[in-house]
C-alpha cells in the first residue's frame, strides 16, 4: 500500500516499509542494515537504497546528538516574537550563529523557539542582548536544568 506525502514542493509516494525504517531508525539511528531488513523480505541493499532515497527526499537526515553538558554548556530556550518584516532575514542569519542548535517557527505568542547552548552566562547574554533583540519585539529565556538532550520515543506511524 502506498501513502501519498505532500512536502513543500511535491508529492512523494512512501510504502509502510518506508515508515518501518523511519520509525526503526527513531529509535535507535545506529542500527544496522540487517536490523532494518528484519521482517520486510528486503534485501540489505534494498534497505540502503531506501535510506539513500528517503534522504534525497528529505525524510531523512543523518546527525548526532551531543551530550552538551559534558562539555560544560549550558542549554536554554528562547521564545522571540519576531516582526513579519524580518522574519526572511531573521530565518537567513539564525542559521549561522553557532549558539543556535534548533529553530522553530511556531504559532502561538512568539513565533520563533530556539534551543540553543553557550558556555556561560555572560555568553548567553550577550548572544540575548546584543543579537536576538535586534530582530525580537518580544525576547523570552528559559534556562534548561538539563542540559543532555534527550529524545522521549521514536516516531511511531498507524499504517
Amino acid at each position: 500500500m502506498l501513502f501519498k506525502i505532500q512536502t513543500r514542493d511535491k508529492v512523494v509516494m512512501l510504502d509502510k516499509i518506508d515508515f518501518a525504517i523511519i520509525s526503526k531508525l527513531t529509535s535507535d539511528g545506529r542500527i544496522s542494515l540487517t536490523a532494518l531488513s528484519e521482517g520486510t523480505n528486503l534485501s540489505r541493499v534494498a534497505i540502503a537504497n531506501r535510506l539513500e532515497k528517503l534522504a534525497s527526499q528529505g525524510f531523512l537526515k543523518v546527525s548526532a546528538l551531543v551530550n552538551l553538558g559534558k562539555l560544560n554548556y549550558q542549554t536554554f530556550l528562547v521564545e522571540l516574537q519576531i516582526q513579519n518584516n524580518k522574519v526572511p532575514q531573521f530565518k537567513k542569519i539564525i542559521v549561522n550563529f553557532p549558539q543556535v542548535i534548533h529553530s522553530f517557527e511556531v504559532i502561538g505568542p512568539y513565533n520563533f523557539m530556539l534551543v540553543c547552548a553557550s558556555k556561560n552566562n555572560l555568553e548567553l547574554k550577550d548572544f540575548v542582548e546584543n543579537t536576538l533583540k535586534k530582530f525580537a519585539d518580544d525576547c523570552k529565556v528559559l534556562i534548561s536544568s538539563n542540559t543532555e538532550f534527550m529524545p522521549v520515543k521514536g516516531l511511531k506511524h498507524d499504517i
